[in-house]
């Protein structure tokens, strides 16, 4: 038996799982969700007998030297952390730290960034034992167990000074073998609805998507063939949320959750048929979503989708090579304004061909789509993505401005706007958005109960100071460096 430790670098409050890479509170809905992969890969190294321990310091709103206490305490012999490509030079500092204070564990890093700048980081973090590349779930108990590292279909590591980088493309895992996430070892009332307060999770419903959005990380990641669940695997992780942990409230991640209308369809029909009383979100695209579909999903406690429209203007989907229409986002959220649903949909800027003219466009569009939810963000080129590509050839890419932020900081320009332009622009967007009567009006009426436009204000109430805090500041990274005074207190 081996104990493992699973973590989060202390180093920012992001969404880290798959292509999840932006900051909480730069976000119109400040959420924070488990940290699934990691629940994920715990459950499966129980099964095979490990002492597991799982900590979400961001969500804990913990510092460094509370890694440090439980590195000392736990004496761990193989530590994994998740790395983002905004906070990825604080986090690998993690492993240094875990050398330090455990000094035979094993220190092993994984996380979107990883994927493809494995051999970089690996020569260049001498604390850092390996990369786990792939779908982790795959082999991790296989690295628990002791398994030559060369064996593993997804690691990079060195070995007598040379890198050796494992081939990941049958790091591919059956979603229905998985355990269920091992939701015990966190708390889960640190993770609620901004909304309504109750306790909030998410549950993996699929992975892959057909689609190759020149922005996106997924194909590269988890495929172009999509994986599902069966409904009643699903079904069977609700049942056993509500009964054991007390949460009805849920995201249903997937890379695109109402892909397949028969699926969709058969798990609300399960949903309804076992009075399950929940309340769940999912992410669409516009032109995945119809009218059977949306009552099928209300009907079973849907009360939200994202949309990813990106853009109005058909010529830029189609550089995007989104494969979806301007028409299509105004028919989805009418279609859930028809019956009902709340509609957020995702906006982006800051492409090489776009211009003032460009983005002014995409405001008034915006204006005229008119959803409940919305968000502006600054396009980020996520490494092994085709805008990374694309950026890199133009010499569009601001290097030093990768680490700061995500998708409210520019780290590139467009062929007219430098990205501190990009920056203005989408406070504007946002300013102009928000301020409209009408849309305050409405959301505060369709909170539905005081408590609820209560935490509405709220939540305006601090994004607007993270905006206006935003416009006289200079875009810097996040998180202390664990080597700052508290570590360096805490270690003496």
């Amino acid at each position: 038996m081996k104990r493992v430790l699973l973590f989060n670098p202390p180093s920012g409050l992001y969404r880290r799982d798959n292509r999840c890479q932006n900051k909480v509170e730069d976000q119109t809905v400040n959420v924070v969700f488990p940290p699934m992969e990691l629940l994920y890969n715990a459950a499966i190294l129980e099964r095979a007998g490990h002492e597991v321990r799982v900590r979400d310091y961001p969500a804990m709103n913990a510092q460094w030297m509370e890694l440090i206490h439980d590195v000392r305490e736990f004496k761990p012999d193989l530590a994994v952390f998740t790395a983002t490509i905004a906070t990825l030079e604080t986090d690998l500092q993690a492993a240094a730290l875990i050398k330090e204070h455990a000094a035979g564990a094993v220190t092993a890093a994984k996380g979107e960034p990883l994927h493809y700048m494995d051999e970089e980081i690996i020569r260049r973090n001498p604390s850092l034992d390996l990369i786990l590349r792939g779908e982790v779930e795959a082999y991790i108990a296989r690295l628990a167990a002791g398994d030559d590292w060369a064996s593993l279909p997804g690691a990079t590591f060195l070995r007598g000074g040379e890198i050796v980088k494992t081939e990941s493309h049958n790091a591919a895992v059956t979603l229905d073998d998985l355990p269920l996430p091992a939701r015990h070892l966190i708390d889960v009332d640190r993770y609620r609805s901004p909304e309504s307060g109750n306790r909030l999770t998410t549950v993996v419903t699929s992975l892959g998507c057909p689609y190759k959005c020149i922005f996106c990380s997924v194909p590269a990641l988890t495929g172009t063939s999509v994986r599902y669940r069966s409904p009643e695997s699903v079904a069977a992780e609700l049942e056993h949320c509500i009964e054991q942990h007390g949460i009805r409230e849920f995201l249903f991640h997937a890379d695109t959750f109402t892909l397949n209308k028969n699926w969709v369809i058969r798990l609300c029909q399960l949903i309804v048929q076992k009075s399950l009383d929940i309340r769940w979100g999912c992410n669409s695209r516009v032109d995945s979503i119809d009218e059977e579909r949306l009552i099928w999903m209300k009907r079973a406690g849907c009360w939200v989708i994202g949309f990813g429209v990106e853009t109005g203007n058909d010529e830029h989907l189609r550089m995007m090579q989104k494969r979806a229409t301007a028409q299509q986002a105004f028919d989805a959220v009418k279609l859930c304004r028809k019956h009902g649903v709340r509609s957020h949909a995702f906006l982006t800027f800051g492409y090489p061909w776009d211009t003032e003219e460009t983005i002014q466009a995409l405001i008034r569009f915006a204006a005229e789509l008119d959803p409940d939810f919305f968000d502006f963000n600054v396009v980020f080129p996520l490494p092994g993505t085709e805008l990374d590509r694309l950026v890199g050839e133009k010499g569009l890419v601001i290097r030093e401005r990768l680490s700061n932020g995500g998708y409210a900081v520019g780290a590139v320009s467009t062929e007219t706007l430098p990205p501190e332009a990009l920056e203005r622009w989408r406070r504007k967007a946002l300013w102009t958005m928000y301020l409209r009567p009408h849309y305050v009006a409405r959301t505060l009426w369709n909170a539905g109960s005081p408590g609820k436009a209560m935490n509405y204000l709220k939540a305006a109430i601090n994004r607007a100071g993270n905006l206006i805090a935003a416009s006289w500041r200079p875009p810097g990274g996040d998180g202390a460096s664990p080597r700052g005074e508290e570590a360096v207190n805490a270690a003496g």
